[in-house]
């Protein structure tokens, strides 16, 4: 696992632009269909061929704390996800229970949406998705700093928490500080669906808002947007 000056390196020499994931962008994508998450897969699977496929148009980049969250937490998303598609054949064949007994007949048959093999091939993208990107390994500032968030309720610390948040962001911020100060213009782009601590009344907060703006970082809240600023 790289360090940051190491990842820095490496994507001053790709030249591409940057996305950060956060971990709930990547569970997102395994329960994208029950929380009907539109467009999350095709963009998923977009940015993944751009990240992999030589000539590489774009870099991803995650904290060791990402990879460790996710794999704390893929398991019970898979079958929460799984749960939610049995919950739906069910429901499809009351459907046509019903629709038998009432005389009606509705067109199509009764849904069989447990047995496509969707929420596997979800839960195997994201997993795809994370050991694509360039995983950075712990470093001690970025672990001070984070504390500092946290003693001081900076966000994304809220009442002393957050201190995982708070790393993971102190990474990222590192890695976007030394690539600008390095020259590079390419786009850098943060992504989190935790609105809860990076938000206030849906917006950035102005002490974080101040951050991304001096290193040109756009903060972006859900995979599709975040695509559509690394791209434009």
């Amino acid at each position: 696992m790289p360090d940051i000056v190491t990842v820095v390196h490496d994507l001053q020499v790709s030249n591409c632009p940057v996305i950060f994931l956060d971990t709930c962008i990547l569970l997102d994508i395994i329960r994208s269909v029950k929380r009907r998450l539109k467009s999350w897969s095709t963009t998923a699977v977009v940015l993944h061929q751009g990240i992999t496929t030589p000539p590489l148009r774009y870099r991803l980049v995650v904290s060791h704390l990402v990879q460790h969250e996710w794999l704390s937490n893929e398991k019970g998303l898979l079958k929460e996800a799984l749960n939610h598609f049995t919950e739906l054949q069910e429901q499809s064949n009351c459907i046509h229970d019903t629709c038998k007994a009432l005389g009606i007949i509705p067109g199509f048959t009764a849904a069989t949406y447990s047995s496509l093999g969707i929420v596997e091939q979800l839960h195997a993208l994201s997993g795809r998705l994370l050991d694509a990107g360039m995983l950075i390994e712990q470093d001690t500032e970025c672990t001070m700093r984070a504390m500092h968030r946290v003693i001081h309720n900076i966000p994304p610390s809220k009442k002393g928490g957050e201190a995982k948040d708070c790393t993971i962001l102190e990474e990222y911020l590192a890695v976007a500080r030394l690539l600008r100060a390095g020259g590079f213009d390419k786009k850098l782009v943060f992504c989190t669906s935790n609105t809860n601590d990076y938000c206030d009344a849906k917006k950035l907060a102005e002490s974080l808002a101040i951050e991304f703006a001096a290193l040109q970082l756009d903060f972006t809240t859900n995979l599709p947007h975040a695509f559509y600023e690394l791209t434009n």
